[in-house]
């Protein structure tokens, strides 16, 4: 009787609010895939549609197909094989518009032979829309149920008939079932359609009808779902493959070459020296065999990257490629390094510097490493695994805590550091191109994964326990005293993580260093691990020894070899706060301090549209919260990843807040490939540089970084960390953490992540313990806008999902970037006012040592997004048609006034950045770019 009041209540309450709202708003019903379905309100999911299955043991079955117009409605066939039974399971999907507001959806499952599963399903999701919301659900018995939104893992319930969600406006959604179907949740409703078998001759009918709370445009298929307005405006972008002709935006001439000819890089404090002078370096990625290409690429590569302003190559991986013999992860195969040796030398050649990071993690094993590494068998079989030449890698971690290890390691970089490279006739040790050398890629002994190597090698547990019980015995001297500083509780505790864990005493040699980012967070070390905190807090200290001990010896060998470049020890994020210190502390005792960051993304037919320019400070610029106040600083690793659409504001906050106000010195834009070309196609890979909208800013980016256009701030927010602190858990400040796969987020309590947009922040590491003062941002923000302290930046917040920008205005480069059409931009001697949606527009002297006031021949570089031709997007978000080659750019246009003396005329440039013979109207240093109607980017206004 209570559920049948409540349920009534809910509907009088409700039922007001969805009358008043039903006719305003705009629903949209459309196939994103042959395994998905949406309908958008207003452009934003409102409900999603998804059909997956899992085998047993909640073994996953992926689901794919495609989906297509059929008799006015969509058919669409969806599917995907069980691991255990390698059953195919197809399951087709009829959707149709039954009248204004309603859709049905027949629902035909069928397996091709006899199999067992956990289930199949109809995964309903409910957007954001419904937050706070309710679910009412009727059942086959008669009886009815509330539910709360969002679900979590409260099911709807058994034998459902029908349920409908309203949302937190009061509109009402009601879905009906037939027949009868169980639909548990996990997030989303998911609608059992098979549960427990599937029979080969018995497929499964479903109907599903959804009751939308207000009329509905129904796209059948991609090809009825209109093109973007103003699509076909966008232009081809075709440029040559001979970048090494002359053009206007080339940069050829600002690489000092060959590289290394006033001898090497080295580090100054918190910065980088060349030949007595700051550098900065802006460079990209390769990865694996791409490091070793054909010569024509090479040649290719040499010429195209100069001409972008690109003056450091970091080669990465390269030796989980054919670089390496099967036999031993030390040796190499002579000709696959002659083609790298050639590659770098075409790269010296040019002037640009390389960063060598061998590998991913560990070194693969060989069978010849079994003399530097005696329990091998226990890391794994050789011949029975997918990676290079059969070999076997040890888990995350493991480097770390083996010595032997180590040693594998540190030989397979001697061997190629005495190699000669027979291009340059220099040993890689000696040559002074190699800029630098990281000792592992994204490890750390702090991971998560830092109690795998006990778990899983004898050996390696063995070794530890022994280590780390004569450590404990040094601070504690006896059993009974390590007893009373950890607890008796604390004792034999990891049972559960390790279970080799018991019978823990030093003088046996058997405790054991256990812990994880998630033990030494500070919220868990003050309340579920309390009972042993300082066993964790030793168990760290231990373990970060561990990793400086593995990265002292590491340099050692390199410099005994004859390296005297610049070492880096690793490049992510351990954790927050106590154990993220300790990791970064290791790595600001090797030297130049290093990070990784990523943003955006989606999949095949969704984008996650979202842009960093909304929240000052975040994304990828979040990583320079890891900068060190007497480090130089690299972003190794980052990009917007594909299918972003917003990828010309990645090189420009960068180039500007990160390489210009933070100071950093080093950034590699990562992708694993490129041909030697711009991009003739995207989205083709989840990285691409040479993608147009990309690489296309560069002439523009490029010059404001090597030119050093944008100051350092001078004020700096420091952290304050000392190694005292670390080890009694006691830092007087709290940061905040999100990461999702590559991406990561990075704020703090003190030093707030939009201090990044107005001041210098740096992590400062003290000999003692010394408070860290509140940053006070205030003074910086007004109306929204975030200054600079140099003046020379403006970082408008945004106010919704897509919105926000930033300008430039320092005397060589002025820029306005972002979703700011119609708003002039008053950048002294420039103003510029964007016309479009987003772009990102740059006025920049051409020269190296030239401002805009002393420049007769200044460019202009105006860049949006990015698409293959014939591809669809939808909502801003969903791909509906992938398109193909050539690549075409969003057309820009904007008005620019130019106050100088001279008489300017403004040339169109090609896609080389060449003159066309063809120019536009200037009146009064005014004129207007018409991406549509110049069909470029690229723009010189020459002085006469």
């Amino acid at each position: 009787m209570r559920t049948m009041l409540l349920l009534a209540a809910l509907a009088v309450s409700l039922a007001a609010s969805l009358a008043a709202s039903a006719a305003q708003e705009t629903f949209t019903a459309f196939p994103e895939s042959g395994a998905a379905f949406n309908v958008l309100l207003d452009g934003d999911d409102y409900l999603t549609l998804r059909y997956m299955g899992w085998g047993p043991q909640w073994a996953h079955m992926g689901m794919s197909g495609t989906a297509g117009e059929h008799a006015g409605g969509t058919r669409a066939l969806c599917k995907g094989t069980l691991a255990h039974s390698r059953a195919a399971v197809s399951l087709e999907s009829l959707v149709s518009l039954t009248n204004a507001r309603v859709l049905r959806i027949q629902l035909n499952l069928s397996a091709s032979k006899d199999t067992d599963l956990m289930f199949v399903c109809a995964a309903l999701g409910f957007g954001n829309a419904f937050k706070s919301g309710r679910v009412l659900v009727s059942h086959a018995s008669g009886t009815n149920t509330v539910v709360a939104l969002p679900l979590g893992r409260a099911a709807l319930g058994m034998n459902v008939t029908a349920f409908t969600a309203f949302d937190a406006e009061g509109r009402a959604t009601t879905v009906t079932l037939s027949p009868a179907l169980d639909v548990p949740a996990d997030g989303d409703a998911r609608i059992l359609l098979a549960k427990g078998a599937l029979k080969a001759d018995a497929p499964v009918h479903a109907t599903m009808t959804i009751e939308l709370p207000a009329s509905v445009t129904f796209h059948p298929g991609a090809g009825r779902v209109p093109a973007e307005q103003g699509y076909n405006s966008w232009y081809a972008f075709t440029p040559s493959r001979d970048a090494a002709a002359p053009s206007e935006i080339g940069m050829q001439d600002w690489l000092d070459r060959p590289a290394g000819r006033h001898g090497r890089i080295v580090r100054d404090g918190d910065r980088l020296l060349y030949n007595g002078a700051p550098i900065k370096l802006w460079g990209l990625n390769l990865c694996y065999a791409a490091c070793l290409p054909e010569k024509k690429i090479a040649d290719d590569r040499a010429a195209l990257y100069p001409k972008f302003g690109i003056n450091t190559v970091r080669l990465h991986k390269f030796t989980e490629s054919n670089y390496a013999r099967t036999d031993s992860a030390a040796s190499f195969d002579a000709e696959a390094v002659d083609r790298m040796d050639y590659q770098i030398a075409k790269f010296k050649e040019a002037g640009i510097f390389v960063n060598l990071s061998v590998h991913f993690g560990n070194a693969m094993l060989g069978p010849a490493d079994r003399k530097h590494v005696p329990y091998i068998d226990e890391i794994g079989t050789f011949g029975q695994g997918r990676r290079v030449g059969q070999r076997i890698k040890a888990a995350p971690s493991t480097l770390f805590y083996s010595p032997e290890l180590q040693t594998v390691h540190i030989q397979q970089m001697l061997n190629l550091l005495a190699h000669t490279n027979p291009y340059t006739g220099l040993t890689y040790a000696k040559d002074p191109a190699i800029a630098f050398i990281e000792c592992v890629n994204e490890q750390s002994i702090l991971f998560h994964s830092s109690m795998s190597p006990l778990k899983q090698y004898p050996a390696i547990r063995a070794m530890t326990a022994k280590r780390f019980s004569a450590w404990l015995k040094k601070k504690y001297g006896s059993q009974e005293a390590l007893v009373k500083a950890w607890g008796p509780r604390a004792m034999n505790s990891f049972t559960a993580e390790v279970k080799e864990a018991t019978g823990e005493d030093i003088d046996k040699g058997t405790v054991l260093p256990l812990g994880s980012p998630w033990f030494w967070d500070p919220v868990n070390l003050d309340t579920s691990q309390a009972f042993r905190r300082r066993r964790l807090l030793d168990s760290l200290e231990f373990l970060f020894e561990l990793q400086c001990a593995c990265y002292d010896r590491y340099v050692k060998a390199l410099r005994s070899a004859g390296y005297e470049g610049e070492v880096l020890g690793s490049n992510w994020q351990a954790g927050r706060q106590y154990s993220h210190y300790y990791n970064l502390y290791s790595d600001y005792l090797v030297g130049t301090i290093d990070r990784h960051n990523y943003f955006g993304g989606g999949g095949r037919t969704r984008i996650a549209n979202a842009t960093m320019l909304c929240v000052p400070g975040a994304g990828m610029l979040g990583s320079g919260m890891q900068q060190v106040a007497d480090r130089p600083f690299m972003l190794s690793e980052w990009i917007h990843v594909s299918p972003s659409e917003w990828r010309a504001e990645g090189p420009a906050i960068i180039g500007a807040y990160g390489m210009g106000l933070q100071g950093w010195d080093a950034s590699y834009m990562f992708q694993n490939r490129d041909d030697g070309g711009v991009a003739r196609e995207i989205n083709k890979d989840q990285w691409e540089v040479t993608a147009p909208s990309v690489i296309g800013v560069f002439p523009a980016v490029a010059r404001q970084v090597l030119r050093g256009d944008v100051k350092e701030s001078d004020v700096v927010a420091p952290r304050n960390v000392s190694l005292a602190s670390l080890r009694e858990g006691t830092l007087d400040f709290s940061d905040t953490v999100e990461q999702e796969y590559d991406v990561k987020t990075f704020d703090s309590d003190k030093v707030p992540g939009r201090a990044l947009a107005v001041a210098r922040c740096v992590v400062n590491f003290t000999s003692e313990p010394r408070p860290t003062p509140v940053f006070d941002i205030a003074p910086y923000v007004s109306n929204g806008v975030f200054a600079s302290a140099t003046r020379q930046l403006h970082w408008k917040a945004g106010t919704e999902r897509l919105d926000g920008s930033f300008t430039i205005d320092t005397p060589a480069t002025k820029a306005a970037v972002g979703f700011d059409a119609g708003e002039r931009r008053d950048l002294g001697e420039v103003a510029i006012t964007p016309g479009s949606r987003f772009s990102a527009v740059y006025v920049t002297a051409r020269e190296r040592d030239r401002t805009i006031a002393t420049s007769s021949n200044i460019l202009v570089i105006a860049m949006a997004r990015a698409r293959n031709s014939g591809m669809n997007v939808f909502a801003d978000r969903f791909i509906l048609a992938p398109g193909t080659a050539p690549v075409v750019l969003e057309p820009v246009n904007a008005r620019i006034r130019i106050s100088k003396q001279g008489t300017p005329v403004v040339h169109v440039l090609d896609h080389d950045g060449r003159r066309t013979g063809r120019t536009i109207p200037v009146n009064d240093g005014t004129f207007d770019i018409d991406g549509a109607r110049d069909k470029t980017p690229y723009y010189l206004v020459e002085y006469k």
